[in-house]
């Protein structure tokens, strides 16, 4: 067998994408290559396996907030073997060719994706640094905690030439955030609005959107799309369901009036919310929050690259220095001791000989880094080794963010 790693060329391209359309179960239905995103040659890496390509994986050159921060992040994307060329090494093979390039080159030192298989990526140094709720609740039952004002303002149906204003109050509400994407306008078009069936999004057909108004001041939008069944997939009682793409709010009466809104589809069963953040405030303000049957599951992962060059993207709670060694097989330049000096002026990173307080995998510092756990958390649950009198209480106020991770978008 013969392996090379490279991007595919122009005239490769209908086998790059057939394997994606093989392995992700569109290829009968819609044919090679259809409803997939324009991806480059130069975001590409591909195995080929005697001069046939064998092996897709691509990533798109994203920005992200990181606890506020700005971060480069590689979103890994179309990644499949063909049935007839698995179990031989070829996606180890890329992953460790595309972080060489990526730390070589100076290039985004931090990698995102949605894994079909978590325990995949697991394997290359990737952890789960967030989670997702769904939602699926009857509008009949949508209630308030007795103490919670009711919302104030009014809606309005925003038109598709209104879309910089809803990308705007998005970018607001993102300032703080963590894990969410600087959207590229490819996004906002496949996904918010619902105009592609990439990935299946645009299934229920284009969406609606509505901005919410206080005192002529828009604080909040939603975007959503119903749809009529007669009998819905799962077998449960026909009827409409509103499948909401895309929400964002810049007060909390504004968060109460998107559920205030969905309380008026009287001809709806359900309201199906897809992807919610952890720290989504449904729980919290809900009469009868069991009512939005909410099940939880794994969503972003994420992999450092070069660890020097991601951890000062962030903002810190604290001042503070911090000494840990880390392991990584996979990216050896970020093997060894390292020191972070963090405070309200920057962060930083560096090499050092100090003894460290936490020893700790590549994958556990990742998702310390977004946030999904703490430092202390992590030793408690073996992911991390602590020295004795290591300072917990300053490691977990200097990584605390100020929203739980998450990424609303399907890449």
């Amino acid at each position: 067998m013969a392996l090379e790693v490279r991007p595919y060329t122009e005239q490769e391209a209908d086998a790059f994408f057939r394997v994606p359309g093989i392995v992700f179960g569109n290829h009968t239905v819609a044919g090679d290559g259809a409803g997939m995103p324009p991806v480059p040659p130069e975001w590409t890496l591909c195995a080929f396996e005697d001069g046939q390509l064998s092996t897709a994986y691509a990533a798109f050159p994203f920005m992200m907030r990181l606890n506020g921060g700005t971060a480069p992040a590689a979103g890994v994307t179309l990644v499949g073997t063909l049935p007839w060329f698995r179990r031989r090494g070829h996606l180890r093979a890329i992953i460790e060719a595309d972080f060489r390039r990526r730390h070589e080159q100076g290039q985004e030192p931090i990698a995102i994706l949605l894994a079909s298989i978590a325990a995949i990526y697991q394997r290359y140094g990737y952890a789960v640094c967030s989670a997702r709720y769904q939602y699926s609740i009857d509008p009949k039952l949508i209630g308030f905690a007795p103490t919670l004002a009711p919302a104030s303002g009014t809606w309005r149906e925003a038109s598709r030439d209104e879309l910089p204003l809803l990308q705007s109050i998005y970018d607001e509400f993102i300032r703080e955030r963590n894990g969410y994407l600087l959207r590229l306008p490819q996004i906002w078009e496949w996904e918010v609005l619902g105009l592609s069936n990439l990935f299946g999004i645009g299934e229920q057909g284009p969406s609606l959107a509505a901005v919410y108004e206080e005192a002529g001041e828009p604080k909040g939008y939603v975007c959503y799309a119903p749809k009529e069944y007669q009998m819905y997939p799962d077998g449960a009682a026909a009827g409409q369901r509103i499948f909401v793409r895309d929400y964002a709010w810049l007060t909390p009466s504004a968060y109460r009036a998107i559920w205030e809104h969905f309380a008026t589809f009287d001809l709806a069963r359900r309201i199906v919310v897809d992807r919610a953040p952890v720290d989504d405030p449904a729980f919290d303000v809900m009469l009868d929050p069991r009512e939005l049957h909410a099940t939880k599951g794994d969503w972003l992962l994420g992999r450092i690259i070069d660890l020097d060059r991601a951890l000062p993207l962030r903002p810190y709670g604290c001042g503070g220095r911090l000494t840990f060694e880390v392991r990584d097989a996979m990216c050896p330049w970020n093997a060894g001791r390292w020191a972070l000096d963090a405070g309200p002026e920057g962060a930083a990173v560096a090499r050092t000989d100090e003894s460290p307080q936490l020893s700790l995998d590549i994958a556990a510092l990742a998702q310390i880094l977004f946030g999904q756990v703490s430092p202390s958390r992590a030793v408690r649950y073996g992911r991390a080794e602590a020295s004795p009198g290591a300072p917990l209480a300053l490691w977990d106020a200097m990584w605390r963010t100020h929203y739980a991770p998450f990424c609303p978008d399907i890449f």
